[in-house]
């Protein structure tokens, strides 16, 4: 005698059998398939099968949800709102010191560009000065040279008269002396 593994029965009215005729139809499985498959799937998911909305389901789900958004307000009320206050509040600071180091680097470029022009304009008088200062130098080397030309003329005149010279001569060597001074 072989003994049947299956050896249990479910009664059932003729009603719940066409629907689970149906149903089994529609999946494409016989009765003891769906059955079993039926039980796998109660058994796994812990549903209740009385249960036709997922009540359970939906309120877990509801749960888990509003447990998120606790923890996510929690978080946003002791993390992101203090940062984001803070990082307001560094960006106003960031914004006073960009304005406190623009106007000093401005007033500082304000009095380096006033100490660039004075001294450029120093520099440039300190130029005219040395130029001058030269041209003078150049003048008096030329009027020492002219001098010692009307010195050594009249030396060298005066040595050539003896005494027996005439007054005139004396004379007039001491006028073109003191012409070439003039001159000078």
């Amino acid at each position: 005698m072989n003994k049947d593994t299956n050896s249990k029965t479910i009664r059932f009215s003729v009603k719940t059998d066409e629907k689970l005729q149906a149903v089994a139809n529609k999946c494409g499985l016989s009765k003891t398939d769906l059955l079993r498959y039926m039980a796998d799937y109660f058994y796994k998911t812990k549903k209740d099968p009385r249960d036709l909305n997922d009540e359970q389901l939906k309120n877990a789900i509801n749960r888990k949800t509003d447990n998120i958004v606790a923890f996510i307000r929690t978080q946003e009320q002791e993390l992101l709102i203090p940062a984001k206050k803070d990082m307001e509040q560094m960006l106003v600071l960031q914004e006073q010191l960009t304005a406190l180091f623009q106007k000093d680097i401005i007033s500082h470029n304000d009095r380096q560009r006033k100490y660039f022009d004075s001294q450029s304009t120093l520099t440039d008088q300190v130029i005219r000065y040395l130029k001058q200062q030269e041209s003078l130098q150049a003048d008096r080397q030329k009027l020492k040279q002219r001098c010692r030309a009307i010195l050594e003329h009249y030396i060298r005149h005066r040595e050539q008269m003896g005494i027996l010279n005439k007054q005139s001569d004396k004379d007039e060597l001491a006028a073109y002396v003191r012409q070439q001074m003039d001159a000078v």
